[in-house]
């Protein structure tokens, strides 16, 4: 199953809070401010009671949307950068969650 954060927040250091905290736990950025997380049922459960926790009391548009792998597969890619997303794609194996 898999769950995605996405937000829109006004101030930079609930920005850098939301995604280290998703980080911490597993997520992986897919674009800016748009991040997924992998796992079974009972650890995205997990994740999301974390991540209302860590979102309580910050401003603005916070979303957590569990998801199908299906519905991801089916995504419609209109554009995206290519060099960005190789270059994720090489540093994938260096990154470490602890």
């Amino acid at each position: 199953m898999l769950l995605m954060l996405a937000y829109d927040v006004p101030e930079q250091k609930h920005q850098t809070l939301l995604r280290k905290e998703f980080e911490r736990l597993g997520g992986q950025r897919v674009q800016y401010s748009m991040y997924l997380f992998s796992g079974e049922p009972h650890e995205v459960e997990k994740v999301i009671r974390y991540m209302r926790r860590v979102a309580l009391g910050i401003e603005g548009d916070i979303r957590l949307l569990p998801l199908e792998e299906t519905a991801w597969n089916a995504q419609i890619i209109i554009s995206e950068i290519a060099a960005t997303t190789q270059r994720l794609r090489e540093l994938q194996e260096f990154i470490k969650v602890w």
